[in-house]
């Protein structure tokens, strides 16, 4: 047999049901805070100048892929214009119209200086789809290469790649805002989160009540932070929507709307664990500021230089000159080689091929000797890069700069592997004329059709599983993060309570 007990009146009101009041806590605290800063304009004022400057990074992006799509364009009109007027030359010397010119890099049919020169062809890397929000390795590299049967040296750093100032000053792109300048926002509204209360003396009565007080200081960051961090998200997203007409990738857009989120939860945290620390307003926005100053400006450097201490290579500057200077080495060599050549060999019927053979041969070991310094310089960067790699779980912000400039196409994944098929294209475009000039064959009008081509425009998508792997595992440190700081905080704060 079952029997019911019903409560009275007074036993509800003194023990009433909490199976919603957290919930309830929660709703009502973010209603009031709500009520509290829809009139502030200093909240509003911050969020209109973080949105402000996301668009201005994104019309900054525009205008940078333009220039680049307008000097792709040159140069392939100009690489069109070269080979047409080789081809017509060499026609009219097939036909018997003309004369083969007397000098031999005038020659259409001269498959060494056509290669290294006259007929180099353009190769550069498409654009991702979301590259319109972060430089990353694109300011390291010219905007395309004319890839030629010279060196690695003589079109990896024949053309400026950009102003000297404006790579000094950097890129005010998407992933400068989210990462410097959108986390002081979001400081600038939770550093006095608990102190506030505690210096007005709403903290004794928030205790008092039966409110918890964590959910209550969760109700005020949702409102005050959570609306800064949805209005970044949706308003980057349908900018670049608009921007790039749709063809925004929606795996790359939905892991840059989980970085957006999860670096702005890390803050949040951060700035909680400052409040539990139980000092004023003041001391709250001097930690914070340092904290800010260390994770973004100290600890960057600092990783720099352990990479440049441990793997240290000369400075791009330096390189380039000491690959120019074995250029210039090797042709000396070479004129000494043509002058004994040509006093052992005054009277011989067969002069001329064998001196362009013997040029040949001293040419191609000043190219391998360039190469080989190249290719030690690439093996220390990238030894560089491992370190910093590992070292950047150290940092979160540096973590989060990566995965934006990975989403964008513009990171060590996909310049990594852009920069692989270069070179082996270098290899086969040189294999082509000089295998032909070493067995002293003259280039064909059918030679020309067979020019290698390097394949810009097809989309590579090797590297997007490991690019989406990079960005995951980061995400995913950098949640645990912040969630260990929420916990602690937390704890800290409920003993306070």
């Amino acid at each position: 047999m079952s029997t019911s007990v019903s409560r009275t009146p007074q036993q509800q009101a003194a023990n009433p049901v909490r199976k919603d009041v957290s919930t309830s806590v929660l709703k009502t605290s973010m209603r009031c805070e709500w009520r509290l800063l829809r009139t502030d304009l200093g909240w509003w004022s911050a969020i209109a100048l973080l949105l402000a400057c996301l668009l201005f990074a994104l019309h900054n992006g525009c205008v940078r892929l333009d220039e680049r799509a307008r000097s792709i364009l040159a140069e392939q009109q100009d690489e069109a214009e070269r080979l047409a007027t080789l081809t017509r030359q060499l026609g009219q010397i097939e036909r018997g119209e003309v004369k083969p010119p007397d000098a031999p890099y005038r020659d259409p049919g001269n498959a060494i200086y056509v290669g290294r020169r006259q007929a180099a062809t353009v190769a550069y890397l498409p654009n991702a789809p979301l590259a319109v929000t972060a430089v990353g390795l694109a300011d390291l590299y010219p905007h395309s290469f004319q890839v030629s049967a010279g060196s690695k040296d003589s079109f990896l750093f024949v053309d400026e790649i950009a102003n000297p100032t404006h790579l000094l000053s950097g890129s005010f792109d998407v992933a400068f805002v989210i990462v410097y300048l959108y986390p002081l926002v979001l400081l600038a509204l939770s550093y006095n989160v608990l102190s506030s209360e505690r210096e007005q003396g709403t903290l004794a009565l928030t205790v008092a009540s039966s409110a918890p007080l964590m959910t209550v200081l969760a109700g005020k960051l949702a409102v005050r932070t959570g609306s800064v961090i949805a209005a970044a998200i949706v308003t980057l997203g349908c900018a670049l929507l608009l921007v790039t007409g749709g063809a925004a990738g929606l795996a790359s857009l939905a892991l840059l709307t989980l970085t957006i989120g999860f670096y702005g939860l890390f803050w949040v945290a951060l700035s909680l664990l400052v409040n539990s620390l139980g000092r004023d307003s003041s001391f709250n926005t001097v930690a914070l500021v340092m904290a800010w100053v260390l994770l973004l400006l100290v600890a960057p450097a600092a990783m720099n230089a352990t990479a440049q201490v441990f793997y240290p290579t000369p400075p791009r500057s330096e390189m380039v000159l000491a690959v120019r200077h074995a250029a210039i080495d090797a042709e000396r060599d070479r004129e000494a080689t043509e002058t004994k050549f040509r006093e052992e060999h005054r009277s011989a019927g067969d002069r001329g091929d064998a001196r362009s053979k013997q040029t040949l041969a001293v040419t191609l070991a000043a190219d391998a000797r360039a190469d080989a310094m190249l290719a030690n310089h690439e093996a220390q960067v990238r030894a560089q890069r491992r370190l910093s790699d590992r070292l950047a779980y150290l940092v979160p912000p540096v973590l989060i700069n990566d995965a934006i400039v990975e989403l964008a196409g513009n990171g060590p994944t996909r310049w990594d592997d852009y920069l692989e098929r270069i070179g082996r294209f270098h290899t086969r475009w040189q294999s082509f004329f000089v295998d032909r000039a070493s067995q002293g064959v003259a280039l064909t009008s059918a030679d020309y059709k067979a020019f290698p081509r390097f394949a810009s425009s097809v989309a590579q998508t090797q590297g997007l599983a490991t690019i989406t792997w990079r960005v995951l595992t980061a995400l995913t440190w950098v949640a645990a993060i912040s969630t260990a700081i929420y916990l602690y905080a937390a704890r800290r704060i409920s003993h306070q309570a």
